[in-house]
């Protein structure tokens, strides 16, 4: 997978071997992600993205809660506080990881920047979401954070799964991970309110080797490590990251079994 560097061009991570697991180890700090040494060499053209959508489907069907993903891009000092439990107290909400169409038949997952004076992860990449309102579902939550944020609509959205729930202490949300995906890419208008500039991130890109990262982050006086993911001039961290390198996860674990089982494509 070759020497990953931070944002000035230093190295973070080494590489070594996790003896008897068959994986390669990245480590930087606290920070440990392992990664299947037979899924490393895969790309996305191994892969038939029409089939990708219902692959995805029938992986979260059968699929417990994984915090695998989790625990590899938690922030440095988080102490796991991420996997709960949460406190009752904690506000329900919602994320949707939409898979749009895109060009040459890719997917892409839609993100947003928040803008900086935002209470709440403002200046962060996010994915489109909110707090639900009474007695509201998670989907229908997404959803309509989805459609407030970049002012599209939602019908051509359909449900994939839900991925794995996480606690954002930070903000003090139990947060649930819609993916669906979309028949149509529907123009966008996003509120300037919640949003200064959306990101479009491609499958191809999220599982590539080269965007994974370490970042530096400052609260208050304090600095710490976190790793996340470089899209261009953007660091994505935290529980966006912890969600993304959960789909990342289940995308190559997809490409190995069409890899090894073609007939479950």
């Amino acid at each position: 997978m070759g020497r990953l560097e931070d944002g000035i061009g230093n190295p973070f991570w080494k590489v070594g071997l996790r003896d008897g697991f068959g994986e390669t180890t990245f480590s930087g700090g606290d920070q440990q992600i392992y990664v299947d040494k037979a899924m490393e060499s895969m790309s996305i053209e191994s892969m038939d993205l029409a089939n990708l959508p219902d692959q995805l489907r029938r992986k979260l069907e059968s699929r417990q809660p994984d915090y695998r993903a989790h625990r590899a891009f938690a922030p440095q000092y988080a102490f796991g506080r991420h996997r709960g439990p949460a406190p009752r107290s904690a506000h329900q909400a919602s994320v949707m990881i939409a898979l749009i169409p895109g060009r040459a038949g890719e997917w892409s997952i839609p993100l947003t920047l928040r803008p900086s004076q935002m209470s709440d992860h403002g200046g962060q990449i996010s994915l489109p979401g909110g707090r639900a309102e009474p007695d509201e579902t998670t989907w229908r939550t997404a959803c309509r954070e989805f459609g407030e944020e970049l002012g599209c609509t939602t019908e051509y959205l359909q449900p994939i799964g839900v991925l794995t729930p996480l606690y954002v202490f930070a903000s003090h949300h139990f947060v649930t991970p819609n993916l669906s995906i979309s028949s149509h890419r529907p123009p966008m208008k996003p509120n300037p309110k919640e949003v200064a500039q959306v990101i479009h991130l491609s499958v191809s890109e999220l599982i590539s080797d080269t965007i994974a990262s370490i970042g530096t982050m400052r609260r208050g006086t304090a600095d710490f490590e976190a790793a996340g993911f470089r899209i261009g001039e953007h660091f994505v961290w935290g529980a966006t990251a912890m969600i993304l390198g959960e789909l990342k996860q289940l995308v190559l674990e997809i490409q190995n079994d069409n890899r090894f089982e073609p007939w479950l494509q």
